[in-house]
């Protein structure tokens, strides 16, 4: 019985040993992805990894990850700005990325799927925008309220519409106006169309990943996105 139990003791010491240098290991890689997302990608705030499923040191070996998190602030999207060479800022960005295998060299992977969400700051949109003099806001009611000013229709005073906002292709973050004010000369409401309805498409989505759905908040714009076979790379 005296060696039973001693038998019994190592083990439970060996279990102990193995968790300890599994969760250190899983601690340090974690570290390790999220410092090569923060230098490859110039963030301008922090990212943060999580690397789900136990243990991590078999799912390793195994070249395959369960589940991991990434979670991102300061992220400087291409986007088509029209000319105003802005960058759209978004200012938060978590994904889950599910079921990972791991490339042979460990040099990149490709996930099952991937679901996340960003959220763009209407001040973001507003720096980004294509015609200087028009600014966004939360417009309640699920709707983005778009001014434009006078100098930006060329026109005796601003114009302030609600502007319903929803994913286009995948990739594009379109708002349109719901009513153009009937003031003005001929070509008029043309023009404050053509301030106000935005198409921002937004590049550099991995392989794999699409715009599902925008919604407007009193925070800003929350871009929901999703894929199947997302390829990680680097």
């Amino acid at each position: 019985m005296r060696g039973l139990r001693i038998v019994l003791v190592v083990c439970v010491v060996l279990g102990v040993v193995f968790v300890a240098v599994d969760r250190v290991t899983v601690y340090v890689a974690e570290g390790k992805v999220a410092d090569r997302i923060q230098a490859r990608l110039g963030l301008e705030g922090s990212t943060e990894v999580s690397i789900n499923g136990f243990p991590f040191l078999t799912q390793i070996a195994g070249k395959h990850l369960d589940d991991v998190d990434v979670e991102m602030t300061g992220i400087r999207a291409d986007a088509a700005a029209s000319g105003t060479g802005e960058r759209l800022l978004v200012s938060e960005f978590s994904v889950e990325l599910s079921g990972m295998d791991l490339d042979e060299d460990y040099g990149g992977a490709t996930a099952e799927s991937a679901a996340g969400s960003a959220v763009i700051a209407y001040e973001a949109l507003t720096a980004a925008a294509g015609h200087r003099g028009v600014t966004f806001g939360y417009g309640g009611d699920g709707k983005v309220k778009v001014t434009a000013s006078a100098g930006a229709l060329d026109a005796p005073e601003p114009v302030e519409v609600l502007s319903t906002v929803e994913a286009e292709g995948g990739d594009t973050v379109r708002l349109r106006a719901e009513e153009i004010p009937a003031a003005g000369g001929p070509g008029a409401q043309e023009a404050v169309r053509g301030a106000v309805d935005v198409d921002r498409q937004v590049g550099g989505l991995p392989d794999g990943v699409r715009i599902d759905l925008v919604t407007a908040t009193a925070d800003g714009l929350v871009v929901d996105v999703a894929g199947e076979g997302v390829r990680v790379a680097g």
